[in-house]
């Protein structure tokens, strides 16, 4: 299937740190792949710094901390993620790596938050839709690209504001 080629290409799911190559670091915009494929759902993200805690440097106060450590989490709880509910999908496994706070930032550099994710789904012919809810979670994000690939094809569809709904089936 040609989905498996693209899968190790775009969203590496490694077994170290996650992998950033998905593309330029532009404030107000995250970027979301999605991979569905025989029974699972891959799903890599990129969010930068700026638009998740406000700043983009290392942490310089135990309030700095908490808010790197509170978009960590909700980045990780998935929540803002909701597949087809007749998919019957599962987060199997998520990884968060926040990029450019720690002591070794470069000075004026930029800092992102990139996690993956792998689903699995009951019934994976059936998801059909997603809910994208990463404005919701954090309000300075105002455009979400989404890119998706299924054995069906591929699309890109982009969410504006706090608009949430992305079409699986291209």
């Amino acid at each position: 299937m040609m989905v498996f080629p693209f899968l190790l290409a775009v969203l590496p799911l490694t077994g170290g740190a996650v992998e950033r190559q998905l593309g330029p670091h532009v404030h107000g915009q995250a970027q979301v792949d999605v991979s569905v494929d025989a029974g699972s759902m891959d799903v890599q993200v990129s969010l930068p710094g700026h638009d998740a805690v406000g700043f983009e440097h290392p942490s310089g106060s135990p309030q700095e901390s908490a808010a790197i450590e509170k978009a960590a989490q909700l980045l990780k709880d998935a929540a803002w993620l909701v597949p087809a509910p007749a998919a019957n999908c599962t987060l199997a496994l998520a990884r968060i790596s926040p990029h450019g706070f720690g002591g070794n930032a470069e000075p004026g550099g930029h800092a992102d938050f990139d996690a993956s994710y792998h689903f699995t789904c009951g019934r994976s012919a059936r998801l059909d839709q997603l809910d994208i809810r990463l404005a919701v979670a954090f309000p300075a994000v105002q455009k979400v690209v989404v890119r998706i690939i299924t054995a069906a094809g591929s699309d890109q569809q982009e969410l504006d504001g706090t608009a949430s709904h992305v079409d699986v089936q291209p």
